[in-house]
């Protein structure tokens, strides 16, 4: 695609470029990359790639969000297990299936085990992986408004 998608993106978290040009496209509005770029990270299910990003992003920038006063999770912690019962019922089925496999590895949140979520998303159907990624865009985009 030959222009740009002007944003400021906060959610550091998210390294990958192309995840990141993704989630301007999100942000801009623009179908057409949207599709492009959701297509090129259903196919990129490799470790530090663009769905792998995406998830990642989507942890680190939640978790600290998620902390209450009242529950101290055990490190490391599944995602499913600290995700508010609310953001919980959000999640569509395959991404709650993918957040069960996903683990936290500490209590700063600095790195996510995202190896068995990639596994599970290969064996996934597109139109689930393309509700796990719908859901991930989501909760990113959200943290950027």
């Amino acid at each position: 695609m030959g222009h740009r998608h002007p944003s400021k993106l906060r959610t550091t978290e998210v390294s990958h470029a192309r995840a990141r040009w993704l989630l301007r496209a999100e942000l801009a509005g623009c179908q057409e990359c949207r599709c492009e770029g959701d297509g090129e990270a259903m196919d990129d299910l490799v470790p530090d790639g663009m769905f792998d990003s995406l998830i990642t992003g989507f942890v680190l920038a939640r978790v600290p969000q998620w902390r209450s006063p009242g529950r101290t999770p055990r490190y490391p912690a599944n995602v499913y297990r600290i995700a508010p019962i609310d953001e919980r019922d959000f999640w569509r089925v395959p991404t709650q299936h993918c957040m069960r496999v996903c683990t936290v590895e500490s209590a700063r949140a600095t790195s996510v085990d995202t190896l068995p979520a990639l596994r599970e998303l290969r064996l996934m159907p597109r139109e689930d992986r393309s509700l796990v990624l719908d859901d991930i865009i989501d909760g990113l985009s959200e943290d950027e408004t």
